[in-house]
């Protein structure tokens, strides 16, 4: 039989066990919840990055824009069997502003792949943009009503028109690497009038994504078809 003192340790004993398992349980909710916390800003944040200025949407005709690479119009972003093409950094990826498309064959197998204009549209710049950038063709959108949008295609090895009108999936140029400073890829953006850089290059990343619009995001919208593959 137990004495009172044996007692009494054997209670303080389970007494401990059952607060170290309370405060273990307390510790996992708090770490299960903070991550929620944290994966929901993330699907937030990224969900906002994709979201279509309103101003924007049904200002252009379905199926009036295209992907710049691939022999279709249409290129998944996945690097997945469905076509030869992805998108290697995403819009927001990094602070990054437009999206870089390699064919998924690797390395620099896409050098000297065709460029196509994603629309109809005006050449306003073509030219060599210096370190960082290479190549650059900026083409300009309008709609009926006079909405604006341009598309931008950087690190190009070649141009292959320097001005004037482009009709869409015309080829303007080849892929590069901004004269080998980069593996080859198409540095692929869309920006709309409040762009702080329109008609400019920019830097390709910024904090503030105000002015760009996720490509492919703005080009499955305007495609018309009922399934989009992401």
């Amino acid at each position: 039989m137990l004495t009172n003192s044996e007692v009494y340790v054997h209670n303080c004993a389970d007494s401990k066990t059952r607060l170290q398992i309370l405060m273990r349980a307390v510790t996992f909710l708090l770490v299960f919840f903070g991550l929620l916390i944290f994966h929901s800003a993330c699907v937030q944040q990224k969900s906002t990055d994709k979201e279509i200025p309103a101003h924007l949407l049904n200002k252009f005709p379905t199926k009036s824009f295209a992907y710049p690479v691939g022999e279709k119009d249409f290129v998944t972003e996945k690097n997945d069997w469905w076509d030869s093409w992805y998108n290697a950094q995403d819009f927001g990826e990094n602070r990054h502003l437009g999206e870089d498309w390699n064919k998924t064959t690797g390395g620099n197998t896409d050098c000297g792949e065709p460029v196509y204009a994603a629309a109809d549209g005006q050449i306003t710049f073509a030219k060599d943009a210096g370190a960082g950038w290479g190549n650059v063709i900026i083409i300009q959108h309008s709609a009926s009503d006079g909405t604006k949008i341009q598309s931008l295609y950087g690190h190009l090895e070649t141009i292959a028109q320097i001005e004037g009108a482009v009709k869409r999936r015309e080829q303007i140029g080849t892929i590069g690497g901004a004269n080998g400073r980069y593996p080859c890829h198409l540095h692929f953006e869309i920006r709309w009038t409040d762009c702080p850089v329109w008609n400019e290059t920019g830097n390709g990343y910024a904090d503030e994504k105000h002015g760009w619009i996720d490509p492919s995001e703005f080009i499955n919208q305007t495609s018309g078809d009922t399934i989009i593959w992401q």
